[in-house]
């Protein structure tokens, strides 16, 4: 049943009869009864609101849906003061008397943005129509007396669109949704992979590269080195006394020795260069593009600085000391990468073997001991 011209929508007065509530915004009294003739004498829909076009799939076709006006107001400021909790959708004239149908499609988005709204018009609005609905209408009806009766099909056909919208939009947004919970997920996962890769080629003590990853490093360089001819060097340093120190002041200040090794020899080389703990108290320096003097100069920086941190301890604790020696592709000739670590092995051997505190170079016919720390810059 029809509201009286001018009534405003009243929340709980719904026809509980209908399944689709309909709001009649007109002012010719008129053509509102004409309308609403229309609605009642093709009252079933295909798609009730509430319902998608793929729930309404599963619905018997011996169920028809209702479809009714419920309210009728003349006016946009009638408009205004209504509510909507019992509409699913809206027909709006073009003409009103504080305005015009856009006018009144701008109040009822603002209103409730979702609600489906078909404007109607007489043959001279037609020119409106694009604008209508690029403006939300979900369509423009030019109402004559040939068209008015096919007004329900334009509703079924507008709630229909309206519904696979709103479920597309749904999907939408699902997926969006989805999507970005898939790229946060995949940044964790990056971070993790991340850290585990850093935590596989890290020594967990020092924060340098582990063995592992100096030996993946030293395969890669010493290729390309070999194919490209390009210099290469490869330092390695063990600490003298440190067993000593390890044994009567305890693990906690050798572990602390280790760091310290560890801290002078990353800030002595290079970007490029990989400083490694190799094991125990010993450690390495792979060095790629390297000439000889500049090996030979980084060597004594690292020996350097870490005999004045050592020196720096206390007192009563026994003195920590560096030996190291230096192997260069281009000085030994070695034949391999094995042979080439087994160089820089035995140059750290004679050091220690000549005294201890110093540095030693491996050459192709011998070890000789690194120049005198004085005479090169060590800056």
């Amino acid at each position: 049943m029809m509201q009286p011209l001018g009534d405003p929508v009243i929340p709980g007065q719904r026809d509980h009869s209908a399944d689709v509530g309909l709001l009649l915004v007109e002012a010719d009294e008129r053509m509102a009864r004409d309308i609403c003739a229309a609605i009642e004498a093709g009252a079933t829909l295909s798609i009730p609101a509430g319902e998608t076009a793929s729930s309404h799939a599963t619905r018997s076709a011996t169920e028809p849906v209702r479809f009714a006006i419920q309210h009728v107001v003349p006016s946009i400021t009638s408009l205004q003061n209504a509510v909507l909790d019992n509409v699913d959708m809206v027909i709006c004239s073009m003409a009103l008397p504080d305005g015009s149908g856009l006018d009144a499609l701008a109040v009822l988005r603002r209103m409730r943005r979702e609600l489906p709204v078909v404007l109607t018009g007489l043959p001279c609005d037609a020119p409106l129509a694009v604008e209508a609905i690029r403006s939300g209408a979900r369509d423009f009806v030019v109402i004559n007396s040939n068209t008015i009766m096919s007004l329900p099909m334009v509703l079924e056909k507008s709630l229909a669109h309206h519904r696979i919208r709103q479920e597309n939009e749904r999907l939408h947004t699902d997926l969006s949704r989805s999507l970005s919970e898939l790229a946060i997920k995949n940044q964790q996962l990056q971070m993790m992979i991340t850290q585990l890769e850093s935590m596989a080629r890290t020594d967990e003590l020092t924060g340098m590269s582990n063995r592992r990853w100096l030996n993946l490093m030293l395969e890669g360089h010493w290729a390309d080195a070999t194919r490209h001819d390009l210099p290469l060097a490869f330092v390695m340093m063990d600490l003298d006394g440190f067993k000593i120190l390890n044994d009567q002041m305890g693990h906690q200040v050798g572990d602390d020795i280790l760091r310290l090794a560890g801290r002078m020899i990353a800030a002595n080389c290079r970007d490029v260069d990989i400083a490694a703990r190799y094991g125990g108290d010993e450690f390495c320096l792979l060095m790629p593009h390297t000439s000889i003097d500049d090996a030979i100069l980084v060597s004594q920086r690292v020996h350097n600085a870490f005999m004045l941190a050592a020196a720096a301890r206390p007192q009563d604790e026994p003195r920590v000391a560096m030996s190291a020696g230096v192997a260069h592709i281009d000085l030994s000739r070695p034949v391999n990468v094995a042979e080439f670590v087994r160089h820089a092995d035995e140059a750290l051997y004679a050091a220690k073997a000549a005294g201890k505190q110093q540095i030693m170079i491996r050459h192709e016919t011998g070890l000789v001991p690194c120049p005198p720390f004085g005479l090169r810059d060590s800056a």
